[in-house]
């Protein structure tokens, strides 16, 4: 051990940071504080101690608990010594107690809280909380990672109002949710009107059930707000509260995603944008309904030209149109022309022309931004998507083999992917070669073609070292793995932790043989 150590001392600084900055803050303070005298300098640095992570948050959303024994030296030894320069910490539903009262912190102003169960979460936002002078006096920055399966839209809402109230210095907000199974929304409808009021709180970022709980987070309520970020759930284009028309004179950066078809652009989106007119940078992604496209004129004429000091636009915008309005000549030469003289960034399209008679017509700004691309297309080909993690494909064509290597590239991040194709694919070639999706986690399988199950199940076709949730038609599984006995495609089926299925089956004697990781 001796000559492991006087190797490691050999090194200089610069190599060393550089593997310390593989191990992160929290190993490097429980490996190297209090051992050699270098050591420990570098390990009681700014760098090291000003942030620790306590939480570990694994590949299928759920959160690691400590080690007893390091939770404990950490609260007996380090942060005694280290808690001066501590200005973040990411906790977890055991530690969070234990670590914050190990010490006192007079610089902390971060948390970063993951894995809470509502109930857990809702006691340390109250005025008997053990830390409530932590909260009510030092925390300026919160982030929430909460597990979707324990809320709902009640306790999603419950547990906005208690930290607003709660964390009266409170600035920054941002709750955030995993992709894996369906989300939870703040509403107001649950409750009293008169919540969630701050006169500190200068960035929101988080999701909401209908337009109407966005408006009502603009009505004033949030006096300081300049950043919002919101993803809503639905944009109707009808209403229970009249749209105001007052100005956001505060708002400097708005961002507005919507996963879901809307009619409401012209009512309702356009006229929310006709207020922020100091914008400094606007995000948009959604997916309208309308019988005209978005295009670059379009987007001038009824939003930018309100907008005088926006410095920054980004935006993917799919426009769903019946075919007959394109007159079937609509090129994505028009698209691109729309944007001539564009003074933003570099604009991608593509026009599918589908045969139920519905066209769909995607414009994004490049580079593409987002995290989330619903309903992809042979057709988008040329354009790198480093950012997405959760993707819808679909089409009327066949996704070949060409096609999923090219995604493996130009969608590096992909965790949730969600497949619908009734086409076989034509290229069946028995000698591809096996395609990589290091980060894929679930798949969903929604009208799709046996041919797309196998090139996602079988080994050879694809390394999918952390998938560990499959949406399929249990016949489609049968079939695919010929009952549960096809070697070609038990390796990917067994380390899956969940099947869902839109029936409920009564499993074969054998089915946890195929399947032993899965969830009991």
């Amino acid at each position: 051990m001796s000559n492991r150590i006087i190797n490691l001392l050999d090194l200089p600084d610069e190599i060393l940071l550089i593997i310390f900055n593989k191990l992160g803050s929290f190993y490097v303070l429980y490996s190297l504080l209090n051992s050699t005298q270098r050591l420990d300098l570098i390990a009681r640095s700014i760098h090291y101690s000003k942030s620790i992570n306590f939480s570990t948050e694994l590949s299928d959303g759920q959160v690691s608990t400590i080690d007893s024994d390091k939770l404990h030296r950490f609260c007996v030894e380090i942060l005694p010594q280290t808690h001066d320069h501590i200005q973040i910490i990411t906790l977890e539903t055991t530690s969070i107690e234990r670590i914050l009262l190990a010490a006192q912190f007079p610089n902390l102003n971060t948390l970063v809280l993951v894995g809470f169960s509502p109930e857990i979460l809702s006691s340390y936002f109250t005025e008997k909380s053990p830390i409530i002078h932590l909260l009510k006096e030092q925390i300026k920055f919160i982030t929430l990672k909460i597990r979707n399966e324990m809320f709902n839209d009640i306790s999603y809402t419950y547990i906005c109002e208690r930290v607003l109230s709660v964390c009266e210095k409170c600035t920054y907000l941002d709750i955030k949710q995993s992709e894996m199974v369906r989300f939870s929304r703040f509403s107001i409808d649950d409750y009293s009107q008169n919540i969630c009021y701050s006169s500190y709180l200068h960035t929101l970022i988080i999701r909401v059930r209908t337009f109407d709980d966005c408006l009502f987070l603009l009505d004033g309520r949030l006096k300081s707000l300049s950043s919002l970020t919101v993803r809503v759930s639905f944009i109707e284009r009808l209403s229970i509260i009249t749209d105001s028309r007052e100005q956001l004179f505060h708002l400097k950066e708005f961002s507005l995603e919507c996963p879901r078809f809307s009619t409401a652009y012209d009512c309702r989106i356009v006229r929310l944008l006709h207020r922020m007119i100091n914008l400094n940078k606007l995000t948009l992604s959604f997916y309208i309904i309308r019988l005209k496209v978005i295009d670059g004129i379009d987007l001038n004429e009824k939003i930018l030209c309100h907008m005088l000091d926006l410095d920054k636009f980004l935006f993917h915008i799919c426009t769903i149109m019946p075919t007959y309005q394109t007159n079937n000549f609509l090129s994505t030469n028009d698209i691109q022309n729309t944007f001539i003289n564009w003074k933003y960034s570099q604009v991608g399209c593509s026009i599918d022309r589908f045969s139920n008679g519905i066209t769909y017509c995607h414009i994004y700004s490049i580079p593409f931004q987002m995290t989330n691309f619903m309903y992809l297309t042979n057709s988008i080909r040329n354009d790198y998507f480093q950012f997405v993690i959760n993707l819808t494909l679909y089409d009327t064509r066949p996704f070949e083999y060409d096609f999923f290597q090219w995604m493996s590239k130009a969608i590096p991040l992909l965790r949730y992917l969600t497949l619908s194709n009734f086409l076989p694919q034509v290229k069946k070639l028995e000698n591809q070669s096996c395609i990589p999706y290091n980060r894929l986690v679930r798949i969903r399988f929604t009208r799709a073609h046996i041919d797309y199950i196998y090139q996602f199940l079988c080994h050879t076709k694809a390394y999918v070292p952390q998938l560990s949730i499959l949406k399929i038609q249990y016949d489609k599984l049968v079939t695919i793995t010929n009952n549960f006995t096809n070697v070609t495609t038990q390796i990917n089926c067994s380390q899956l932790k969940q099947l869902l299925f839109d029936e409920i089956i009564v499993y074969p004697e054998h089915f946890h043989d195929y399947f032993p990781c899965l969830t009991k």
